[in-house]
């Protein structure tokens, strides 16, 4: 998950150079915070979901939509949340596809993916509740779209394993179709697949054999598993999962199974949630050196992977004018200065929480609702650097900040 995080201030002494800011021993001290960028990885949803046509079924599949939608809404409030930014200014990206792959359908019928319903791909920089619905629509849409036809074999193991290794690269693509969709993913993708069935596997062969390769597994954040399982009373974790094929396969994957036919919805609905996480709240001795025209004596540095250029629209520029390039971790990275705003941009940042026709860049905010005291100690100041747009934005990134303090009186 993108965020500003408090790992940088365990890096701070780390960093080390010709100091960027200018300091007055008499009256200010600095403070350099030097870290990564926490980034939220593009995610590929693969749901294997029984395709039978009979009224459990169908209720189960219906089970798994919400799942999906619970699990969406819950992204979400991640990327507003602490380990996000609740400030409606900044952008809050995201990508993420859902594969529907259907366990009872040929090889060349078996996937549905955002080439056939395009609500299956949901890329967004504003992650609102109700772009959820429309991802929602296309999974239901993708479940119910072609059931289970009389004679047909009934394989979601091997369904689950095809699909999971040609989304994370474990195995070539066959075919346009499997072709195109692998194009469409991004590089730096995890995986997580979730395989939901009201009966056992028909396959003919040993349950090892269909096992995703390690390659896949290691791509895979989690592997959920809903089967005939029997449960304690209402409990939806499975006590006693039998000696079928799904259930030596959920051993096998070490999932944590559940049962099918359970009614509990928070079980459901925590089904894909993406976990849950505190990056804290930076707090600091000494407030930010802020002139009366209220400009902050800061340098902000971002080191991307990009190498090609400083992207203007995220409010980046080359420092002093000329291209830069370091290198951290043994790879080489482009250093970009962020443009501190000014001028009316300036004064929105820095009043205005939804900040209207706000360039990407930076500024030390008073706004209440992203400064409020109430998270730092008494003796403590709160951390007032705002990002706005995408300043901030980019997989693979590290930040130094540099900044003037108000020296202790």
């Amino acid at each position: 998950m993108r965020s500003l995080h408090l790992a940088w201030l365990t890096l701070a002494a780390a960093a080390c150079g010709t100091d960027p800011v200018a300091v007055d021993p008499r009256t200010t001290s600095q403070l350099v915070l030097d870290g990564g960028l926490i980034n939220e990885s593009p995610q590929v949803i693969v749901l294997v979901v029984d395709d039978a046509d009979t009224a459990e079924a169908a209720q189960l599949r219906e089970r798994v939509a919400q799942s999906v939608r619970a699990g969406l809404l819950a992204v979400i409030e991640s990327r507003w949340g602490t380990c996000g930014s609740p400030d409606p200014a900044q952008w809050h990206p995201g990508e993420l596809r859902v594969v529907v792959a259907r366990p009872s359908a040929p090889d060349a019928a078996a996937l549905v993916t955002s080439r056939e319903i395009p609500s299956l791909a949901w890329t967004t920089q504003t992650s609102r509740e109700e772009e959820v619905e429309a991802v929602m629509a296309g999974v239901t849409e993708a479940l119910g779209q072609r059931l289970a036809e009389p004679g047909e074999e009934y394989l979601p193991l091997r369904t689950a394993r095809r699909a999971l290794e040609l989304v994370t690269g474990a195995r070539a693509p066959e075919g346009e179709a499997e072709v195109a969709l692998v194009r469409s993913l991004p590089q730096d993708r995890i995986a997580r697949l979730l395989v939901a069935s009201t009966r056992d596997d028909e396959g003919p062969g040993p349950v090892a054999d269909e096992v995703p390769s390690q390659t896949a597994l290691s791509m895979t954040l989690d592997t959920e598993v809903a089967g005939p399982f029997t449960t304690r009373d209402s409990t939806c974790s499975a006590i006693d999962e039998g000696s079928g094929r799904l259930a030596a396969w959920s051993e096998l994957v070490r999932a944590e199974p559940i049962a099918s036919h359970c009614d509990d919805q928070q079980t459901w609905d925590m089904l894909l949630h993406p976990g849950f996480a505190d990056c804290g709240f930076i707090c600091q001795a000494h407030p930010l050196a802020v002139d009366a025209g209220g400009v902050v004596a800061c340098k902000v540095m971002i080191d991307q992977a990009d190498l090609e250029r400083c992207d203007a629209a995220r409010g980046r520029h080359d420092p002093d004018g000329q291209p830069t390039f370091v290198e951290r971790g043994g790879k080489e990275l482009r250093r970009c200065e962020v443009v501190q705003l000014a001028g009316a941009d300036l004064e929105r940042c820095r009043h205005s929480l939804d900040c209207p026709g706000c360039p990407s860049g930076f500024c030390a905010t008073e706004v209440p609702e992203l400064v409020s005291q109430w998270r730092c100690m008494p003796s403590e100041h709160p951390w007032p650097l705002r990002f706005i747009g995408g300043a901030i934005e980019g997989r693979r990134g590290w930040i130094n900040i540099t900044c003037s303090t108000e020296a202790e009186k």
